[in-house]
């Protein structure tokens, strides 16, 4: 058509977008492999059934134990849990977390990994905790927001992974609220701005992904 023809000038954004998306997501799984080498983790963790409708799976690693929870009994389909699999294991690997959960308004626990799985929480506490942390995410401009220690959502996060406590607003499944928890046994500024921005990064991945 025309240079100035609509309807060229869309196809040309739609084939950058999904261009910029496919190299993103190409990038983020060469990420994960890359990070399960040098943490000495083996990608094809043995899983097993638990009660419940959920399923944990568990890897030693070279540093650390590293514990994992899946929940499968949500409607989210496969492609969607191994893309927050993968982005998780991402910010695990290449960042100074070392505990990472997915929640989400409607649906509670997504996925957590980390070398500390503790969880005393009942389901309506944990449910109210995490409408504290979106609520807490909502007023940040830029998308994420420290917590302290003493924080209520910090008990969210295992305590031992307390120092620090991030919280990444995302969209959920479906495109209900969501956000990514992030612990650390490390204080915040052991995350560099390169650090920040990666996560930031790998949550407008999963935006793009849900909204697929």
């Amino acid at each position: 058509g025309r240079p100035g023809d609509l309807g060229q000038i869309v196809a040309e954004g739609s084939a950058a977008f999904y261009g910029a998306f496919l190299l993103l997501q190409g990038s983020i799984e060469l990420a994960a492999e890359r990070g399960y080498a040098l943490r000495g983790l083996d990608a094809s963790s043995l899983e097993k059934e638990s009660q419940g409708g959920e399923q944990d799976t568990q890897s030693s690693g070279s540093i650390s134990e590293i514990l994992e929870f899946v929940r499968h009994d949500v409607g989210a389909d496969l492609t969607s849990k191994s893309s927050i699999a993968k982005i998780s294991k991402t910010i695990i690997n290449y960042t100074p977390a070392t505990y990472v959960r997915f929640v989400d308004e409607k649906m509670g626990d997504i996925y957590s990994i980390g070398s500390n799985m503790e969880d005393m929480i009942d389901k309506n506490e944990k449910m109210s905790l995490i409408k504290t942390s979106l609520d807490a995410v909502s007023e940040s401009r830029g998308g994420r927001v420290a917590l302290p220690g003493d924080h209520p959502s910090s008990k969210l996060v295992p305590q031992s992974e307390r120092r620090c406590i991030l919280v990444q607003k995302i969209v959920g499944w479906k495109g209900s609220n969501a956000c990514i928890i992030i612990g650390s046994n490390r204080l915040l500024p052991a995350f560099t701005k390169t650090d920040l921005r990666w996560i930031g990064q790998l949550a407008e991945y999963n935006n793009l992904f849900t909204k697929q």
